[in-house]
């Protein structure tokens, strides 16, 4: 009965006091989550530059391609947006998340980061590293760029099966370009973690360690675009179980990199404020907003065309973040089925919004009911 316990991040189990403490947690983080939705602060935006990829990964979740789609804004366009934003909001208080696709294969996507850059955003990208030659990474440390995200997920022998023939190498060899050319910012490992990855998490551990790379951030992959197809690349309840305990120890064991989960969806007291950094929390609509690539508005770029709020085209996107998503501040329509009488619904709140299909619809998967289950209850 593990998830059960209640336990603050870092305390064990232990006493009245201790409850009191945690029933308090709970309680402020509820309220916290109350009024984020009720005041809807701007802190983080996603623009999908591109839907286009060099790459065809066997789980891709927003199931990209080679080619690029016609109605893709324009590099200027992107420019114009950016712009925009700025002048309405603080754009120092707004961390911007370009991706795609791949990032750098959007035609003239050093003036979007210069535009990013001189309106005054911190922002970074998420990046395959394929591209990323020598000449870029001294573009990109030219752009401070502030952060970057290179997307590996086991060891080269499992990566390049889910992600190309020598994808591991060219990402490791861009790793290199940035630090020759200079670059100080956040460097950081994603990884979507899929049943072949399970059994080499340690593995995967030691060769980040072997490249210096401090920060690591992992994920089951979720049912949703190409892995909706592919069942067998989907951790059930008992590896989803076994990859956060693996995550809860190494955690504690004060070696780099330290991986940190990155799902928002509630996990028990036994994982929450242990795995990651924080409590459970899905932004989507109420601190992060996002552009995708053809220039509908909306929150996170995994999120279906059914929570689109405007376009960026014929909207202002001030007016769409003050006036819409409501879909995603009042959550009451996610308390259905398993969610009607669960306990954990305050602070969950329906979990990540990209697990459902439109609102209303059935949530996928439910990352604590599955670690219940991998314990027989």
């Amino acid at each position: 009965m593990k998830d059960e316990q209640p336990t603050t991040p870092g305390d064990a189990v232990a006493g009245d006091d201790l409850l009191e403490r945690h029933a308090r947690m709970w309680r402020g983080h509820a309220e916290l989550l109350a009024r984020k939705a009720a005041i809807h602060p701007l802190r983080y935006l996603f623009l999908e530059v591109t839907r286009r990829c060099n790459l065809a990964c066997a789980y891709c979740g927003s199931s990209c391609t080679g080619r690029e789609d016609a109605a893709e804004l324009t590099s200027a366009e992107w420019v114009q947006a950016v712009r925009q934003i700025a002048a309405d909001f603080h754009a120092p208080g707004i961390m911007v998340a370009v991706t795609g696709g791949e990032t750098l294969l959007k035609p003239g996507i050093l003036d979007v980061f210069h535009a990013l850059r001189d309106c005054g955003y911190p922002y970074g990208m998420v990046t395959n590293g394929q591209l990323l030659d020598a000449a870029w990474a001294r573009d990109l440390v030219a752009a401070r760029i502030g952060s970057i995200s290179i997307s590996l997920d086991g060891p080269p022998e499992v990566n390049d099966r889910l992600r190309g023939a020598g994808v591991w190498a060219k990402a490791e060899a861009a790793i290199g370009h940035l630090r020759t050319a200079g670059y100080a910012g956040k460097l950081e490992i994603i990884s979507t973690i899929t049943t072949p990855a399970m059994p080499t998490l340690e593995a995967m551990r030691v060769r980040l360690a072997a490249m210096r790379v401090p920060l690591w951030r992992v994920a089951p992959v979720m049912p949703i675009g190409r892995a909706g197809e592919r069942p067998d690349l989907v951790p059930g309840p008992r590896d989803v179980r076994a990859l956060l305990e693996w995550i809860r120890t190494a955690r504690q064991d004060k070696r780099l990199p330290v991986p940190e989960f990155s799902e928002e969806g509630f996990l028990g007291w036994r994982f929450e404020g242990v795995v990651r950094p924080y409590l459970c929390q899905c932004r989507a609509g109420v601190e992060v907003g996002g552009i995708k690539s053809d220039g509908r508005i909306g929150a996170c770029p995994e999120l279906t065309e059914a929570f689109d709020q405007g376009n960026i085209r014929l909207d202002r996107f001030k007016d769409v973040w003050e006036t819409r998503y409501q879909n995603l501040r009042d959550r009451s329509w996610a308390r259905r089925g398993p969610c009607a009488d669960c306990p954990h619904w305050d602070w969950c709140r329906g979990g990540a919004m990209h697990l459902y299909q439109r609102p209303g619809a059935d949530f996928l998967r439910c990352l604590y009911r599955e670690c219940l289950e991998a314990e027989g209850r």
